[in-house]
């Protein structure tokens, strides 16, 4: 039996079966289905901030995006500033969340490191880290991963 393309026309052809798409934007919790991956992401961020200010940090920024780069939480404790890259896994089926990042992952935040800094100068840190908080769902553990990369 051969497989049966969509007609050309397939958005015209839903609506006259009565059918239509859910807009991306509406898809995830709110509907009933699996949470957007943003959603997942921003949930992650969230224990990642609670986590860090246990640990005495204060949290200078969160989200910082452009086209380049994207930096998930800049935080700070005396002297030291604190790249944070926030990795969310349900399970360890595609690999532990931390080995999501990689060499290219690495550049783009300390691009994005550099970018913040310069457009902070008034914040002077006598140390930069760039760390990682990787976060296992079904195991319910937050591994920290402090210096995961250079500057470098």
């Amino acid at each position: 039996m051969a497989v049966q393309k969509p007609p050309a026309f397939w958005k015209q052809h839903l609506k006259e079966l009565g059918l239509k798409r859910k807009p991306a934007s509406r898809r995830g919790h709110e509907s009933g289905g699996a949470p957007s991956k943003v959603r997942r992401g921003q949930e992650g961020e969230l224990l990642a901030v609670d986590f860090l200010l246990q640990q005495g940090f204060s949290i200078l920024e969160r989200n910082v995006r452009t086209r380049e780069f994207e930096l998930d939480i800049v935080a700070q404790k005396a002297g030291l500033l604190v790249f944070v890259e926030v990795k969310l896994r349900k399970n360890s089926s595609f690999g532990v969340p931390a080995e999501a990042v990689g060499p290219r992952k690495a550049a783009r935040i300390r691009n994005g490191a550099l970018v913040w800094l310069a457009s902070h100068p008034a914040r002077t840190p006598r140390e930069i880290r760039f760390d990682v908080i990787a976060i296992q769902e079904d195991k319910n553990e937050i591994d920290w991963i402090q210096g995961a990369f250079d500057a470098h």
